[in-house]
């Protein structure tokens, strides 16, 4: 019998750390008599790193139950139905052309709208290609990015729910959790300080004007940036000269102004 699937992923965004933790894969399948299936597969590592209000459950869902698929035939899940319009509704022409859609699908209309269900935080976005794919962490050697920049990523492929392969250790659902336990508050920490030093650059920039010191215009988050990079060791001077627009006296001059305050990374 011919059918044609729609896939997606149901996701949602904690506010404190701002990664998109992928929660579960959802798909809908009609045929070609009309009949119709949903599923839902939970992604239960993942599940494990949220806790309450982030995540309270996926409506209609008993994820107490642990299956790997949850499938409704002919039914609407709970999931669905209360996110997205009926068939009967008044505006549903509407709401469709303003979506691109010839006929109504209700996963792919929520895959596609802007409208959020007030009722939680989750959503659902398209699945891709590179859901499943293994993230190898060796393709960040060479791309040189701060150490904060590395983090997040590997934070985020492991609230994507990717396997993660490295130097001498894999990161897949059976140690998921220790992982994000581990580099999460390192993150974070490192990210604390990054802004910190971008707001003391910006104060110090500011309160020089006022002192009628006119400075030349730049981006002040990039030659922050460029600053600290160059200090640490990452780039040499001509890149980060290339990276903040400015010229070497000008980066010297900005280098000494912009000096950390002690124990700022204490």
């Amino acid at each position: 019998m011919k059918s044609i699937t729609t896939q997606g992923v149901i996701c949602l965004r904690d506010p404190k750390v701002l990664f998109e933790y992928c929660i579960a894969r959802i798909g809908y399948t009609e045929y070609e008599d009309e009949t119709f299936e949903y599923s839902i597969k939970p992604n239960y590592s993942v599940i494990d790193l949220l806790e309450p209000p982030s995540f309270q459950g996926i409506p209609g869902i008993n994820l107490d139950l642990h299956r790997e698929e949850y499938i409704r035939k002919n039914v609407t899940p709970v999931f669905i139905s209360e996110r997205t319009p009926a068939e009967n509704r008044e505006d549903i022409r509407e709401l469709l052309d303003a979506e691109g859609m010839e006929y109504l699908n209700r996963l792919e209309w929520l895959i596609r709208t802007n409208t959020r269900y007030s009722g939680d935080n989750l959503y659902v976005r398209m699945a891709s290609e590179t859901d499943d794919e293994v993230f190898s962490v060796s393709d960040l050697s060479n791309v040189g990015l701060r150490s904060s920049e590395t983090l997040r990523i590997i934070l985020e492929a492991i609230c994507a729910g990717r396997i993660i392969d490295g130097d001498g250790f894999r990161i897949d659902d059976s140690n998921r959790g220790e992982f994000y336990a581990l580099l999460t508050p390192i993150y974070l920490k490192e990210k604390r300080y990054i802004d910190d030093r971008r707001r003391e650059g910006i104060e110090t920039a500011m309160n020089l004007q006022k002192l009628g010191r006119p400075l030349k215009a730049v981006d002040q988050i990039k030659l922050i940036d460029a600053i600290d990079r160059y200090k640490n060791g990452e780039i040499k001077m001509e890149e980060a000269l290339e990276m903040a627009k400015v010229s070497r006296a000008t980066f010297y001059r900005r280098m000494k102004q912009f000096q950390p305050s002690q124990g700022a990374r204490n």
